[in-house]
């Protein structure tokens, strides 16, 4: 999902709930506080679901998997190729660390939303006005998405963050590429992806920059791992059928 969009549906999420706790009973409070956090785990679950059904069921997906095929390569093939990459192993150590941000910031946040919870929300509270009391929820629950984006903007400054993301299992055809989160069709129009080779590791990769929704950038490392023999023919099938002149160094 792109950074307007995600920004936008984290701020409905806020106002909607930010209104429930407003005008609902005192006694829904917690009712609502558990609804706003499946509800923002659901989301999180369902955009990354659609990526992955729009790669794999859409009708550009079919167009693809109707062509003649080139190469299938089965998931537990492309691991056994992986684990024999002598690059990868740094590649991930950069990744974990990334993926760790949110469990830094988790304390900070729980702990903000305590101190918020006990000595900020009683005094608006206790004003009786609605528009103070919804400005109080809505400054409460900002608290669940500013604090990760601080944090993570605090770690991207200055960093050129790439997460690898190895397709286990894909198919290649004359029409283009096609596995789980990855769809490419023939001729490559898309002018936002780069694409890159490395034989003496044996993968094809696509490179998509994108924004990060909790602040920076980062990019996206969609990598191909295949056998020598396979390289040569999944390059010959983007020169040809793709329109690229892709070069790979040995």
């Amino acid at each position: 999902m792109r950074r307007i969009p995600s920004i936008i549906l984290s701020q409905a999420l806020v106002v909607l709930y930010a209104l429930a706790l407003t005008f609902l009973p005192g006694e829904l409070y917690w009712i609502v506080m558990t609804l706003f956090f499946i509800t923002y785990m659901g989301v999180i679950m369902a955009i990354n679901i659609r990526r992955i059904r729009a790669s794999t069921t859409s009708e550009d997906a079919q167009y693809v998997r109707s062509g003649r095929q080139i190469i299938k390569m089965e998931p537990q093939k492309a691991m056994e190729i992986m684990q024999t990459d002598p690059g990868i192993g740094v590649e991930m150590r950069e990744q974990i660390r990334v993926s760790m941000l949110p469990l830094v910031s988790l304390p900070i946040v729980f702990g903000a939303y305590y101190l918020y919870l006990h000595y900020a929300s009683p005094i608006y509270r206790q004003s009786g006005d609605a528009t103070v009391i919804f400005l109080g929820n809505l400054a409460m629950f900002e608290i669940f998405f500013l604090i990760p984006m601080i944090v993570n903007r605090l770690y991207m400054r200055n960093r050129d963050i790439r997460m690898v993301q190895p397709i286990m299992g894909y198919l290649v055809t004359d029409r283009g590429i096609q596995g789980s989160g990855l769809l490419i069709k023939f001729p490559i129009e898309d002018q936002n992806v780069e694409i890159r080779c490395n034989k003496s590791r044996r993968f094809i990769e696509f490179l998509r920059e994108q924004q990060n929704p909790l602040g920076g950038k980062m990019v996206i490392h969609q990598r191909l791992y295949m056998e020598a023999r396979d390289l040569e023919r999944a390059l010959e099938a983007i020169r040809k059928y793709g329109k690229l002149d892709i070069k790979c160094p040995q």
